[in-house]
Formats: C-alpha cells, structure tokens, sequence
C-alpha cells in the first residue's frame, strides 16, 4: 500500500492513501499546536481498532449483540528499553455474552493483523530517491 505524505506548518503532517487523509501533529510539548494525535498514537490505536473489527465480525456473523461490551488497550515502556513494548488488550463482555463462545471470541481478537504483522517483526528500508 502506498500512503502520499504532505509537510505542513509546524510539525502538522497529513498521510493519504486510499482516498482517505489522516492528519497527525505533536504535542505543544514537542512543539506542535496537538490539533491532532501523534502519528505513534495512531500506531498504537490502530491495535485496539483490528482487534476490535475482529470481535465485531465475529459477533455479528453469529448475531451477538455487542451491546454493553468494552474493549481497551494499555501499553507500558521496558524499563531497559523504551522501544520494547508490552500491549494488553482487555475484553470487557456483558453478562448476556454467551458462555459457549468466550474462548471464541478470544481467538478472533487474536486473528488481527495488526498483531499479526507486529508479532513477525516487518523489516523496514528507508531509501532516498
């Protein structure tokens, strides 16, 4: 996939791909005005988003209502290394959730991606052209 990427004022940068632009910033802290999230925290929330789309389509193909359910993330540094991550995603299921798929619904959470992609570790390459 290739994703365009527009310079702005400041540290404002926009990403397009797809037909779609998503806008990131810095904090004021960092020297952004913070209009808009830093583009690590669209790293980490795109995560908590597969994860998410996969539990939806998961309840949805066999009509669970997801009604009342909650999903978050945590993250938190190695002491050792900042780079070095541990992502927690926490599944809150209503008490209607039927028993007889909660291991299921598991394992769909498991089939992101995202996850996926990050558990082989893609390589990267940064080239001048």
């Amino acid at each position: 996939m290739r994703i365009d990427i527009d310079i702005k004022d400041d540290y404002a940068i926009d990403a397009r791909f797809n037909g779609y632009t998503v806008h990131s910033d810095q904090s004021t802290a960092s020297g952004g005005s913070g209009a808009h999230p830093e583009p690590f925290d669209y790293f980490m929330a795109s995560t908590a988003l597969c994860a998410a789309y996969y539990i939806k389509s998961f309840c949805k193909a066999r009509d669970i209502d997801t009604t009342g359910m909650q999903i978050y993330q945590d993250d938190s540094k190695d002491a050792a290394d900042a780079y070095k991550r541990r992502i927690e995603l926490h599944i809150l299921l209503p008490t209607e959730f039927p028993e007889k798929y909660k291991k299921a619904v598991l394992a769909a959470a498991n089939q992101c991606t995202v996850k996926k992609v990050l558990e082989k570790g893609p390589e990267f390459s940064v080239s001048l052209d």
